[in-house]
């Protein structure tokens, strides 16, 4: 026992932050897996609808109100004010909070017309109107004590408000139904943001009073040169993630939104392994880039069939979990999980891309294949939902995601011919096409196994054995590189 704690102790504190910050992460988003089957049984789809709508337009608007400054530039700020970092944090909390107030005066002046817009209610725009001014604080916050490798106290906190936000959320849904009150939906958003919003509060004043610092002409300059240019690309992303949702919202109703994005969070549980896989798949990369001889193209294929095997494996077991998690009102569209995974299963390859791009510096295109993708999501959805109806949206997504997978691969190999020459390249791009290409047409299979249940569990068994085999040559060939 004494050795193992040794053993604990004497890890690195870069690792010990970075798997602190990883558990945080899956737990607070297994959190919104495993109350799936609490909600579908206590909501109705429609009050879920508006949830997810909630939640949709709260992303993409997000992601312009904070004018991206809790993305990566950040982290570039703190390390060039290292003595300044409490009066640079305050200077662009206030910057945020600044841009928050003025987008709620803009929404003041029209209500009715915002409100027409979204689809939500006065009370659902306030409660978000008060998250882009307080939430800005946490993530600035979390992303110093990330920078920092101050882990216990973020990491504690970061699970400890999932948790509490999640138990308010259940309580106050079965007290509302317990009463016959109307707005259950409402009162589920209020529970689980104002738990969030309250630590959030508390972590602005601490901000605030300790920078006392408000206007900075050159930490507002330095901070805009670095996230203007990521708002289209955050802004895109978003597009491409939930537009989906608000088309449904419009042009169906919001209890068919209910029913999509429930089983789009089921279909789409396999990207928590995928966010492990690329986590320890990047330092590899980048230590091996530059170097002639590495089994980067070897290795990134072990990976990515791996990671096939898993979206391939929860299409397949989509009638099981659907009856685990949901209602009857849901199983009618168990066929729109074998597209969503396969869209799903196409974000490492897009990951995989990306990452090369990120190490160049030339993020700039992740932002035109993003907006490509985007763009093409929205125009297929407004055509094909009025058309076939919400379940289209499924396929709309899967197109699009090959888009953006295309886009980046195309993207990622005009970077390396630019820095390393015409014949040069990082993966095996043929195998990889070959690999989504399978990876795809094995997750749609499951539309025609779902109705014979024998080969569909002996597919299953066969997909755990050479997944088991994949992750086996996988761990070896991470040995034998340490």
């Amino acid at each position: 026992m004494n050795k193992i704690l040794d053993k604990i102790k004497n890890v690195p504190i870069g690792v010990k932050a970075a798997t602190v910050y990883t558990l945080a992460s899956v737990f607070s988003k297994g959190l919104a897996i495993i109350t799936v089957p609490i909600f579908t049984r206590i909501m109705s789809t429609s009050e879920i609808g508006v949830v997810n709508l909630y939640n949709s337009w709260h992303s993409m608007l997000n992601a312009v109100v904070t004018l991206s400054l809790t993305s990566g530039g950040y982290s570039a700020a703190l390390k060039e004010f290292g003595k300044e970092r409490d009066q640079y944090q305050s200077s662009v909390l206030s910057l945020t909070s600044f841009v928050a107030l003025i987008v709620a005066l803009i929404y003041i002046i029209c209500p009715s017309f915002w409100n027409g817009l979204t689809g939500l209610s006065t009370d659902l725009m306030v409660l978000m109107l008060i998250g882009f001014f307080v939430a800005p604080a946490y993530d600035f916050w979390l992303a110093r004590q990330r920078y920092e490798y101050k882990y216990k106290l973020a990491g504690s906190l970061t699970a400890i408000t999932a948790l509490l936000a999640s138990l308010c959320a259940v309580m106050i849904v079965l007290h509302m139904n317990a009463k016959e009150l109307s707005d259950v939906a409402n009162g589920r958003l209020y529970a689980s943001n104002i738990v969030s919003y309250i630590v959030y509060g508390i972590l602005w004043f601490i901000i605030i009073f300790r920078g006392k610092t408000f206007f900075n002409k050159e930490y507002w300059k330095f901070s805009l040169q670095l996230s203007i240019p990521l708002i289209g690309y955050a802004l895109a992303a978003q597009v491409l993630s939930v537009s989906d949702r608000m088309m449904i919202s419009r042009m169906v109703d919001n209890s068919a939104v209910g029913i999509y994005s429930t089983l789009y969070t089921v279909s789409s549980i396999s990207l928590l392994v995928w966010s492990a896989i690329n986590a320890s798949f990047i330092p590899y990369l980048y230590q091996n880039i530059e170097s002639d001889k590495n089994e980067i193209k070897k290795y990134s294929l072990l990976l990515m069939g791996a990671y096939a095997i898993v979206a391939a494996l929860l299409t397949f077991f989509a009638p099981e979990i659907v009856r685990t998690l949901a209602t009857e009102e849901y199983y009618e569209a168990i066929y729109i999980m074998p597209p969503i995974a396969g869209g799903v299963f196409l974000t490492c390859v897009s990951n995989m891309y990306s990452n090369i791009m990120i190490y160049y510096k030339k993020t700039q295109y992740i932002m035109y294949a993003s907006i490509a993708a985007a763009a093409t999501n929205v125009v297929l959805n407004y055509f094909c939902i009025a058309k076939f109806g919400y379940m289209a949206a499924a396929y709309t997504t899967l197109v699009a995601y090959i888009v953006l997978a295309l886009g980046e691969a195309v993207c990622a190999h005009v970077v390396c011919k630019k820095e390393r020459g015409a014949n040069y390249e990082v993966y095996n791009d043929k195998a990889v096409g070959l690999m989504a290409v399978m990876a795809i047409l094995l997750c749609l299979s499951g539309l025609i196994w779902y109705q014979y249940a024998v080969l569909r569990y002996g597919i299953i068994i066969a997909g755990c054995a050479v997944g088991a085999v994949l992750g086996y040559r996988v761990i070896k060939m991470r040995k034998v590189k340490q």
